[in-house]
């Protein structure tokens, strides 16, 4: 019962830890974050938001920054974790 409540009280630490990092993005980078977790690649989100591919990449490195993680999968956890729906396969 004391792991489980450990557990429970890590797990809502953790969650409202990337809540916090998640409101610190710009609507520029947010705008970024929801074409990728659409599943849109780099030329996709660029041309969608009449960017250069440079510039998606450049945000892409700043939300990863901001939310403290190196890969787009632990990205992609990150915001299952906070109750973002998962891409529908293409």
């Amino acid at each position: 019962a004391l792991e489980s409540d450990i557990d429970s009280r890590t797990r809502a630490l953790r969650r409202s830890e990337a809540e916090a990092r998640l409101a610190a993005l710009s609507p520029r980078e947010r705008a970024v974050l929801d074409a990728v977790l659409a599943g849109k690649n780099t030329r996709e989100i660029a041309q969608a938001l009449f960017v250069s591919a440079k510039t998606v990449e450049f945000h892409r490195a700043r939300i990863k920054r901001k939310l403290g993680v190196s890969t787009t999968a632990e990205l992609f956890r990150v915001c299952l974790l906070l109750g973002a729906e998962p891409p529908a396969v293409r």
